[in-house]
């Protein structure tokens, strides 16, 4: 036997009869997971405020995806929409959660669910606009009201853009003059005392708020003014307008973001 063939016996047993070549069973190699590539997740996202203002980013509660008042005599909507958009190129995002909720217009108030909506998106930049019908006894209250947004999915690649808010009141110099005014609801949420500080974030309208800050008792409510004062050399074209706005924004002792509101200013005289 050529010394190649017998090396190639050894290596198998053999019996009585002769040389038998039996093939060795290859045992199956390990399938493991590669940590090195992410799995690819959706990213549901809406304007965040809360988001924004960590980025240190410009930030107003006039959110770029919610409408929730018509201009022309400053009235609630009969519907609120919110636009919902997926951040992520790489995965849709299926069955995709969207509350709603309102409160008084205001810093600190009570939310009450107005409704939940599934929504599915594609890759980006697909959006959806969803609409959430508002009741009689809700549009009764006024038409200044604070909307939240907030947004859930399981596979969600980043929650900081989940939560967002509106909470706007409109006026127009032509009515109101140059220096108008904006009261709104300022609470302690806490059930514990808390100081709580109000501020104006930047602005070209010379916009101040009363108080600063203050004391308050456990879940106590005051009204708030912010004041603006629009500069002579702000000048609507003719015919048209410019708009300005003034948001101030609360936060506990702690530092802990109450919310927030906008005064939107037409200028148009």
């Amino acid at each position: 036997m050529p010394k190649a063939k017998v090396a190639v016996a050894s290596r198998y047993p053999s019996s009585e009869r002769g040389c038998e070549w039996k093939q060795r069973r290859i045992q199956p190699r390990c399938r493991c997971i590669d940590t090195d590539t992410p799995p690819k997740r959706p990213d549901p996202a809406i304007y965040s405020q809360p988001q924004r203002l960590a980025l240190g980013q410009p930030t107003s509660w006039e959110s770029p995806d919610m409408l929730t008042n018509w201009w022309d005599d400053w009235r609630f909507m009969d519907a609120i929409e919110a636009r919902i958009h997926n951040e992520s190129s790489e995965s849709s995002a299926v069955n995709v959660l969207v509350r709603m909720r309102w409160a008084p217009f205001g810093i600190g108030t009570v939310f009450t669910p107005l409704g939940d909506q599934m929504v599915n998106l594609g890759l980006a930049p697909d959006a959806k606009m969803i609409s959430f019908p508002t009741s009689a006894a809700l549009r009764a209250l006024g038409n200044d009201v604070s909307i939240e947004v907030s947004i859930s999915h399981p596979h969600d690649r980043d929650t900081a853009n989940n939560l967002g808010y509106q909470a706007i009141h409109g006026v127009r110099t032509s009515q109101v003059g140059r220096s108008p005014t904006m009261t709104f609801a300022v609470r302690n949420p806490s059930a514990a005392a808390d100081t709580i500080t109000l501020a104006v974030l930047a602005n070209d309208i010379g916009a101040a708020v009363s108080p600063p800050t203050r004391a308050f008792a456990p879940n106590e409510q005051i009204a708030a003014t912010l004041s603006v004062h629009v500069p002579a050399a702000i000048v609507p074209p003719a015919g048209g307008f410019v708009l300005k706005e003034a948001t101030v924004v609360g936060y506990s002792g702690s530092g802990k973001l109450l919310g927030g509101v906008t005064l939107l200013v037409r200028v148009d005289s």
